[in-house]
């Protein structure tokens, strides 16, 4: 139940949370997605084939001074036509990106204020 609120609060929509860690100077939330089907980049058709699954870190705003890390378990798919291998795509990450759009528009907003790029760094 508190995973439902957790997930509103984040504004992450379908996502799944399955664990949240909380350490000393840090918050783990552990997310993942359910799988659904993908098209291929390489040759357009559908595949729901997973290959393997990987987990990438993904720095996030901070709560109560305490830096904020979704742990995602990324899906990687291949296509059975053309054997091709490729990440599913999620809204609130970038493709490459090691943050959410949500921390890179806070630094973009601290950006515009007069303040030095040391405070805007921590």
């Amino acid at each position: 139940m508190q995973y439902y609120f957790i997930n509103n609060l984040l504004n992450l929509k379908d996502v799944i949370i399955n664990k949240i860690s909380n350490e000393d100077n840090s918050i783990k939330i552990y997310i993942s997605t359910k799988p659904k089907e993908h098209i291929c980049p390489a040759c357009s058709s559908k595949t729901s084939r997973v290959h393997d699954y990987r987990e990438q870190i993904i720095k996030d705003l901070p709560i109560h001074n305490k830096n904020v890390y979704l742990v995602l378990k990324k899906r990687r798919y291949v296509c059975p036509h053309c054997n091709k291998r490729f990440y599913e795509t999620y809204d609130f990450l970038p493709r490459y990106y090691r943050m959410t759009n949500r921390l890179a528009f806070f630094i973009c907003q601290q950006l515009t204020k007069l303040i030095n790029m040391t405070s805007v760094a921590k």
